[in-house]
């Protein structure tokens, strides 16, 4: 819900600012609108899931504890300490265990693959690999500071992770190099479309 509601607003920000640009006989990148519009109903779905729903029910004694179980600052112990479950978590259902690991490790790679692929066409200075993948890690890490807020102030439900850090990363890097490879690919189809080899005069 918060994501249709903030891309509704979204969509009529940038219309009143395309409608000025049109007035002023500016050009209009419709290509660069479109794929803004998909990044920011991205950036809002990223919000809804990361951030919302908002669930209170902590008591005052609890805040600590509560803190103290749902925050890592260790880079890799979560996931370590899940694969050493394996086997014994969930009545030994080793099955379910490597399925929650794939989603929880894939999901968070998954989950910022868009941002490394569409970042560098809504803006230049995304251009390059290393501003597209700090701009990851940064959004990466505001997200975990915002769901450690949360957790502060009494909410459940949320768990602030070095690990998903790291794994939003690697998810920002393989979009990125996805971005870069379907750029060469169409730029490899395009110059052969537009290639005309010259034509040998015959010397008679």
């Amino acid at each position: 819900m918060f994501a249709f509601v903030g891309l509704f607003f979204y969509t009529i920000v940038r219309g009143l600012f395309i409608r000025i640009k049109h007035k002023n006989h500016k050009p209009i990148g419709w290509f660069s609108e479109t794929m803004c519009f998909f990044f920011a109903f991205y950036l809002f779905l990223v919000a809804s899931i990361t951030l919302f729903p908002l669930s209170f029910g902590i008591s005052s004694n609890m805040y600590l504890s509560n803190i103290e179980r749902n925050v890592n600052s260790v880079p890799l112990l979560s996931i370590v300490r899940e694969i050493g479950s394996i086997g014994t978590a969930y009545g030994g259902d080793s099955a379910f265990m490597i399925k929650l690991i794939l989603r929880n490790v894939g999901g968070n790679i998954l989950l910022f693959m868009p941002l490394g692929a569409l970042a560098p066409i809504c803006w230049h200075r995304f251009k390059s690999f290393k501003s597209t993948l700090l701009f990851g890690i940064v959004l990466s890490v505001g997200i975990e500071c915002l769901q450690f807020l949360e957790i502060a102030a009494g909410t459940f439900g949320r768990a602030v992770d070095i690990d998903d850090v790291i794994c939003n990363g690697i998810g920002t890097a393989l979009g990125y190099l996805g971005y870069k490879s379907a750029l060469y690919l169409w730029n490899s189809i395009r110059n052969r479309m537009t290639y005309h080899p010259r034509s040998e005069e015959s010397n008679m």
